[in-house]
């Protein structure tokens, strides 16, 4: 795992979304999220670092398991452009003794009523066809988006343009490929096929690629901090000039 990513910016949701997994998967599944600006992002990773030590390297959390101590890692994204930064703090269980445990309201990833979301997403194990029924922790679409997408998807067919429908399309194969979200645009691929029959029995199916496609291990692709927070800022000059010509 990446080494220095408390002082980086994940620039790509699905890497974030990975991120999350792996760390959560090897017991990094307390945490607390929040968000920050860009004046405050510095200084709160520094104090992050202070209190929690998110910064340590590979082998020295591998030395801090082995003395039975906990570990924590900082995990940072800009969701969407929004102009400030979505943080998690994810952190090694209590058994393992660590200060986040005092000093933030920590929830438990696997518990069903705290489980990680981030932008209609949310992590939780699934159980997986042929490996015996274990469950495998993966991200999928909560309850309340995935029913959106269904409502968005039966109002396309019935009332929407051609090329209201092959945005449709194209946003349902650009979901991120893990496991839970196959499953899911899977269903809703179902119910399109399905309702575009029933509505539209006269009109050709629009073309659909085969399959979602499994999503593999992906590069950690960041920036540095201060590289991020000094971008911000040249934005916000940038905006307010082109807003005052």
């Amino acid at each position: 795992m990446h080494p220095a990513l408390s002082n980086s910016v994940i620039t790509h949701k699905t890497v974030l979304m990975q991120q999350i997994q792996n760390y959560a998967r090897v017991g990094y599944h307390f945490y607390h999220t929040g968000v920050v600006s860009p004046k405050a992002a510095l200084s709160w990773a520094r104090k992050a670092d202070r209190y929690y030590a998110v910064s340590l390297d590979r082998n020295r959390r591998a030395r801090a398991k082995h003395l039975g101590e906990g570990c924590a890692v900082l995990l940072l994204h800009e969701i969407e452009k929004c102009g400030n930064l979505w943080w998690i703090l994810m952190v090694t269980p209590p058994s393992r003794s660590h200060p986040a445990h005092q000093l933030e309201p920590l929830k438990n990833a696997f518990d069903s009523r705290s489980r990680i979301q981030i932008t209609g997403y949310e992590l939780c194990h699934l159980t997986k066809k042929g490996v015996a029924g274990i469950p495998v922790l993966s991200w999928r679409m909560t309850a309340d988006a995935y029913e959106a997408r269904r409502e968005a998807i039966i109002d396309t067919v019935r009332r929407g343009s051609p090329l209201e429908m092959r945005r449709l399309i194209v946003s349902l194969w650009r979901s991120p490929g893990f496991f839970g979200i196959r499953q899911q645009v899977g269903h809703c691929v179902q119910l399109l096929r399905a309702e575009f029959r029933r509505r539209r029995p006269s009109q050709a199916m629009p073309r659909m690629p085969n399959k979602l496609l499994y999503l593999s291990r992906l590069a950690v692709v960041s920036v540095p901090l201060s590289t991020w927070v000094a971008d911000q800022s040249v934005r916000v000059r940038d905006a307010m000039l082109e807003g005052g010509a």
